[in-house]
Protein backbone atom coordinates (compact mmCIF):
# COMPACT_ATOMS: atom_id res chain seq x y z
CA UNK A 1 0.00 0.00 0.00
CA UNK A 2 2.11 2.44 -1.48
CA UNK A 3 5.57 1.27 0.41
CA UNK A 4 8.53 2.88 -0.86
CA UNK A 5 10.92 4.94 0.35
CA UNK A 6 8.83 8.25 0.29
CA UNK A 7 7.52 6.75 3.15
CA UNK A 8 7.52 9.46 5.35
CA UNK A 9 4.95 11.68 3.61
CA UNK A 10 2.82 8.59 2.49
CA UNK A 11 2.74 7.28 5.61
CA UNK A 12 1.97 10.78 7.38
CA UNK A 13 -0.89 10.99 5.02
CA UNK A 14 -2.30 7.34 5.59
CA UNK A 15 -2.46 8.42 9.20
CA UNK A 16 -4.86 10.80 8.24
CA UNK A 17 -6.70 8.75 6.21
CA UNK A 18 -6.71 5.21 8.17
CA UNK A 19 -7.87 7.53 11.30
CA UNK A 20 -11.64 7.56 9.68
CA UNK A 21 -12.24 4.89 7.93
CA UNK A 22 10.15 15.82 -11.79
CA UNK A 23 8.14 18.17 -13.97
CA UNK A 24 10.34 21.22 -14.16
CA UNK A 25 9.11 23.04 -11.45
CA UNK A 26 5.40 23.54 -10.57
CA UNK A 27 4.26 23.59 -13.82
CA UNK A 28 4.18 20.58 -15.55
CA UNK A 29 1.29 20.52 -17.74
CA UNK A 30 -0.77 23.43 -16.90
CA UNK A 31 1.92 25.56 -16.93
CA UNK A 32 0.29 28.15 -14.41
CA UNK A 33 -2.17 29.24 -16.93
CA UNK A 34 -5.22 28.02 -15.16
CA UNK A 35 -7.79 25.63 -17.18
CA UNK A 36 -10.91 24.99 -15.00
CA UNK A 37 -9.23 26.46 -12.14
CA UNK A 38 -8.10 29.62 -14.06
CA UNK A 39 -10.02 33.41 -13.61
CA UNK A 40 -10.05 32.62 -9.96
CA UNK A 41 -13.19 30.37 -9.09
CA UNK A 42 -11.19 28.58 -6.79
CA UNK A 43 -9.49 32.11 -5.05
CA UNK A 44 -11.92 32.55 -2.26
CA UNK A 45 -10.63 30.32 0.64
CA UNK A 46 -12.68 27.18 1.07
CA UNK A 47 -14.78 26.57 4.48
CA UNK A 48 -14.67 22.86 5.68
CA UNK A 49 -17.41 21.64 3.81
CA UNK A 50 -16.46 22.63 0.47
CA UNK A 51 -13.21 20.74 1.59
CA UNK A 52 -15.00 17.51 2.23
CA UNK A 53 -17.03 17.99 -1.01
CA UNK A 54 -13.57 18.18 -3.00
CA UNK A 55 -11.87 15.66 -2.16
CA UNK A 56 -13.02 12.05 -3.80
CA UNK A 57 -15.93 10.59 -2.15
CA UNK A 58 -16.63 6.87 -2.05
CA UNK A 59 -18.87 7.66 -5.19
CA UNK A 60 -16.28 9.08 -7.18
CA UNK A 61 -14.23 5.76 -7.11
CA UNK A 62 -14.12 3.96 -10.34
CA UNK A 63 -16.67 0.81 -10.40
CA UNK A 64 -15.33 -2.04 -8.63
CA UNK A 65 -12.39 0.11 -6.53
CA UNK A 66 -12.71 0.23 -2.72
CA UNK A 67 -12.54 3.61 -1.34
CA UNK A 68 -12.04 5.08 2.40
CA UNK A 69 -14.25 7.60 3.48
CA UNK A 70 -12.92 10.62 3.57
CA UNK A 71 -11.08 12.30 6.78
CA UNK A 72 -11.57 15.86 7.38
CA UNK A 73 -9.69 18.23 9.49
CA UNK A 74 -10.17 22.24 9.70
CA UNK A 75 -8.97 24.94 12.07
CA UNK A 76 -6.81 23.84 14.87
CA UNK A 77 -6.98 20.44 14.32
CA UNK A 78 -5.62 21.07 10.80
CA UNK A 79 -3.37 22.60 12.06
CA UNK A 80 -1.90 20.68 15.07
CA UNK A 81 -2.11 17.40 12.19
CA UNK A 82 0.41 19.13 9.86
CA UNK A 83 2.63 20.34 12.47
CA UNK A 84 2.68 16.61 13.54
CA UNK A 85 3.47 15.44 10.05
CA UNK A 86 6.15 18.36 9.50
CA UNK A 87 5.58 17.70 5.86
CA UNK A 88 3.67 20.36 4.69
CA UNK A 89 3.24 24.33 4.22
CA UNK A 90 1.26 25.30 7.42
CA UNK A 91 1.27 28.81 6.94
CA UNK A 92 -2.32 29.54 6.35
CA UNK A 93 -3.70 25.90 6.29
CA UNK A 94 -7.37 26.14 7.30
CA UNK A 95 -8.45 22.65 6.40
CA UNK A 96 -6.78 19.16 5.04
CA UNK A 97 -8.33 15.87 3.98
CA UNK A 98 -7.46 13.21 2.89
CA UNK A 99 -8.77 9.36 1.36
CA UNK A 100 -7.38 6.46 -0.62
CA UNK A 101 -9.05 4.66 -3.44
CA UNK A 102 -7.81 1.09 -4.32
CA UNK A 103 -8.34 -1.67 -6.61
CA UNK A 104 -7.54 -5.26 -5.25
CA UNK A 105 -8.85 -7.43 -8.04
CA UNK A 106 -7.43 -6.51 -11.34
CA UNK A 107 -3.79 -6.58 -10.88
CA UNK A 108 -3.09 -9.94 -9.32
CA UNK A 109 -0.43 -9.89 -6.22
CA UNK A 110 0.15 -5.79 -7.03
CA UNK A 111 -1.00 -2.87 -4.86
CA UNK A 112 -3.49 -0.56 -6.97
CA UNK A 113 -4.20 2.36 -5.38
CA UNK A 114 -4.64 6.16 -4.89
CA UNK A 115 -4.28 8.10 -2.06
CA UNK A 116 -5.70 12.05 -2.42
CA UNK A 117 -4.38 14.96 -0.06
CA UNK A 118 -6.00 18.32 -0.32
CA UNK A 119 -4.34 21.20 1.37
CA UNK A 120 -7.10 24.06 2.13
CA UNK A 121 -5.11 28.34 2.36
CA UNK A 122 -6.61 31.29 3.61
CA UNK A 123 -5.26 32.54 0.57
CA UNK A 124 -3.83 32.37 -3.23
CA UNK A 125 -0.69 33.22 -1.82
CA UNK A 126 -0.52 30.60 0.67
CA UNK A 127 -1.88 27.92 -1.64
CA UNK A 128 1.07 28.95 -3.90
CA UNK A 129 3.92 28.38 -1.32
CA UNK A 130 1.56 24.92 -0.40
CA UNK A 131 2.50 23.71 -3.52
CA UNK A 132 5.78 24.78 -4.02
CA UNK A 133 6.31 23.07 -0.27
CA UNK A 134 4.48 20.26 -1.44
CA UNK A 135 6.84 19.93 -4.52
CA UNK A 136 10.03 19.99 -2.71
CA UNK A 137 8.67 17.15 -0.21
CA UNK A 138 7.41 15.02 -2.99
CA UNK A 139 11.00 15.40 -5.11
CA UNK A 140 13.18 15.15 -2.04
CA UNK A 141 11.34 11.69 -0.77
CA UNK A 142 11.72 10.19 -4.08
CA UNK A 143 13.83 7.64 -5.67
CA UNK A 144 16.67 9.15 -7.84
CA UNK A 145 15.16 8.00 -10.99
CA UNK A 146 12.32 9.62 -11.56
CA UNK A 147 10.68 10.57 -14.89
CA UNK A 148 9.31 14.27 -15.82
CA UNK A 149 5.08 13.96 -16.54
CA UNK A 150 3.20 15.69 -18.78
CA UNK A 151 -0.45 16.22 -17.87
CA UNK A 152 -3.65 18.60 -18.33
CA UNK A 153 -5.73 18.28 -15.54
CA UNK A 154 -6.89 22.25 -15.51
CA UNK A 155 -5.17 23.18 -12.76
CA UNK A 156 -3.45 26.25 -12.03
CA UNK A 157 0.19 24.88 -11.76
CA UNK A 158 1.17 21.06 -11.89
CA UNK A 159 4.11 19.64 -11.03
CA UNK A 160 4.44 15.70 -12.29
CA UNK A 161 6.67 12.73 -12.33
CA UNK A 162 7.14 8.76 -12.49
CA UNK A 163 9.16 6.15 -11.05
CA UNK A 164 9.03 2.94 -10.91
CA UNK A 165 5.92 1.88 -11.08
CA UNK A 166 4.42 4.40 -8.85
CA UNK A 167 2.79 8.30 -10.47
CA UNK A 168 3.31 11.93 -8.08
CA UNK A 169 0.89 15.03 -8.74
CA UNK A 170 1.43 17.85 -7.05
CA UNK A 171 -1.48 21.05 -8.13
CA UNK A 172 -3.34 23.91 -7.49
CA UNK A 173 -6.54 25.11 -8.27
CA UNK A 174 -7.01 28.90 -6.34
CA UNK A 175 -6.24 28.95 -2.94
CA UNK A 176 -6.28 24.87 -2.66
CA UNK A 177 -3.70 22.52 -2.89
CA UNK A 178 -4.32 18.91 -4.12
CA UNK A 179 -1.26 15.44 -3.98
CA UNK A 180 -1.63 12.45 -5.67
CA UNK A 181 0.61 9.62 -4.97
CA UNK A 182 -0.48 6.65 -7.89
CA UNK A 183 0.84 2.69 -7.70
CA UNK A 184 0.81 0.48 -10.36
CA UNK A 185 -2.13 2.40 -11.62
CA UNK A 186 -3.80 0.76 -15.02
CA UNK A 187 -3.99 2.63 -18.52
CA UNK A 188 -7.85 3.06 -17.57
CA UNK A 189 -7.36 4.93 -14.51
CA UNK A 190 -4.19 6.44 -14.99
CA UNK A 191 -3.31 9.56 -12.50
CA UNK A 192 -4.24 11.71 -15.51
CA UNK A 193 -7.82 10.73 -15.09
CA UNK A 194 -7.77 10.79 -10.97
CA UNK A 195 -5.61 14.81 -11.17
CA UNK A 196 -8.78 15.51 -13.58
CA UNK A 197 -11.00 13.73 -11.51
CA UNK A 198 -9.44 15.88 -7.92
CA UNK A 199 -9.27 19.71 -9.98
CA UNK A 200 -13.20 18.77 -11.36
CA UNK A 201 -14.66 18.42 -7.65
CA UNK A 202 -12.01 21.51 -6.30
CA UNK A 203 -13.92 23.90 -9.73
CA UNK A 204 -17.45 22.55 -8.78
CA UNK A 205 -17.34 22.51 -4.78
CA UNK A 206 -15.66 25.82 -5.54
CA UNK A 207 -19.06 26.86 -7.07
CA UNK A 208 -21.39 25.67 -4.18
CA UNK A 209 -22.30 22.74 -5.87
CA UNK A 210 -21.70 18.84 -4.41
CA UNK A 211 -19.46 17.12 -7.22
CA UNK A 212 -21.93 13.77 -6.06
CA UNK A 213 -25.19 15.59 -7.24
Amino acid sequence: MLQRTRGAVIGAALVLALAGCSGGGADGGDGGKGGSGGGGVADAPFNPSQVAQAIPSKLAAPKGWNAQEPRVLDGSAAQQQCQTQGQWNCAGLTAQATTRQADYETNGDKDVDVLFTLLAYDSVDNAKAGLKAAVAETHKDANAKTTPLTLDAGADETDAFTEEGYATVSLRVGSVVAVMFGENLPKDHDIQSFAKLQVDRITTSATGKNPDA
